[in-house]
């Protein structure tokens, strides 16, 4: 017989392996890569809820666990509705809009603006109206400071007056006393308390009386001055003290404006414009002595003298319509932007985490979804979004 016999073991005997077929590689399934979207829109709708959460006390001023049920269930709501209106926009609105879809890129964008710009108006109303509610307090201040000035202004016709007033009534006693010495405005030599004497007295005690009157408008008015100037450094005070209660801090300055407008009134009051023009109407019809016409004449003429420079004296007493300014009501969300300038880095701060980085996101995933759809297919890219290199020969041309 031609040919080997195996033997039994060494049929049992397996054959090696080739060298490629004895170890084989064992691939780990790819780690997922770091998706920055999907940590951002989350950081942005606890941002967001964050700041609504600190503004709406402000708007709602929460009363009891009812108030605050309020402000937790805004504060979840605005985060829940930042959060999946975003995610949407990025996630599917980008990708359909880079496909050609260009009505699902615009009502993304539009969701953006239009939640983004509801909670920003909110969150930077909240964050900035109470500061807002002072400086229009404090404003409120240097107006009541203004009126209060012009009200001084208006009102020194007390002492423009006195010395007019004054004049008038030396010059009438002078007379008076030298008719009873020497008969000066009867021409009769030394006549005592004679009829011109007697006519003329009265004219005298009623200068005299004006002049009380115009030297106590005087004096009240150096005490109502003095009262407004402490009434507005009180304002003052309160207007910046930090520590008290929006509510009190605003019932505290009503009661001080309020008592500065009364003492504002008083010191108006405190010119006689019409006692004094009727006094001058009084001096200028004279009075009449019977049977004493010469003297009567010289009276008159000496009377229609100062009735004429009071007259002058009131004329130049202006008075200007002064309005006061009105107590300006609690600040509102409008109220806060037309201080938009004052507070611009807070705008600005809830404008970014609103506004701009949702949009700036959603632009960086259309560029993103563009350019993959390019590389996967470049015959079907739109002419809107061209590649970033052209193809020429098989060679990138950069």
């Amino acid at each position: 017989m031609s040919g080997r016999i195996t033997p039994r073991f060494e049929r049992s005997v397996p054959k090696a392996p080739k060298p490629m077929e004895r170890i084989k590689p064992v691939r780990l399934p790819p780690k997922p890569k770091f998706n920055l979207k999907d940590y951002a829109l989350p950081c942005f709708a606890v941002a967001t809820g964050a700041m609504v959460g600190l503004s709406a006390p402000q708007l709602i001023d929460p009363v009891g666990w009812s108030g605050w049920l309020k402000i937790v269930v805004f504060t979840g709501g605005a985060t829940l509705v930042s959060y999946i209106v975003n995610r949407h926009a990025v996630d599917d609105g980008a990708d359909l809009a880079a496909r050609g879809f260009l009505w699902a890129g615009f009502v993304s964008v539009s969701s953006i603006l239009i939640v983004g710009g509801g909670l920003f108006a909110s969150t930077y109303a909240g964050l900035t109206i109470k500061p807002v509610d002072d400086l229009r307090l404090q404003r409120h201040g240097l107006a009541l400071a203004a009126y209060v000035e012009s009200v001084h202004a208006g009102s020194s016709g007390p002492s423009a007056m006195l010395p007019v007033i004054s004049a008038t009534v030396t010059d009438i006693d002078r007379n008076v006393a030298c008719e009873i010495a020497e008969g000066c405005l009867s021409g009769r030599g030394r006549s005592g308390r004679g009829p011109v004497t007697r006519a003329l007295e009265p004219v005298a005690s009623r200068a005299r009386e004006i002049a009380a009157q115009v030297q106590g408008r005087k004096t009240k008015r150096g005490g109502a001055l003095g009262t407004l100037n402490d009434s507005l450094t009180r304002y003052s005070s309160v207007a910046g003290d930090g520590s008290l209660a929006r509510k009190d801090k605003r019932q505290q300055l009503s009661r001080i404006d309020s008592q500065i407008k009364q003492w504002a009134v008083s010191l108006r009051g405190s010119v006689p414009v019409s006692l004094l023009s009727s006094y001058a109407k009084e001096l200028k019809s004279g009075i009449r002595i019977p049977g004493r016409s010469a003297a009567t004449d010289t009276i008159n003429s000496l009377l229609a003298r100062h009735g004429e420079a009071v007259e002058r004296a009131v004329s130049s007493l202006k008075r200007q319509a002064i309005v006061a300014p009105e107590f300006p009501n609690k600040a509102g969300v409008s109220s806060t932007f037309s201080y938009l300038g004052h507070f611009i880095p807070i705008a600005a701060l809830t404008a970014v985490i609103e506004l701009v980085m949702p949009l700036t996101l959603w632009v960086y995933v259309l560029l993103g979804h563009i350019w993959r759809n390019y590389r996967d297919d470049p015959d079907s890219t739109p002419p809107s979004a061209p590649p970033p290199f052209a193809s020429h020969g098989g060679h990138r041309v950069h």
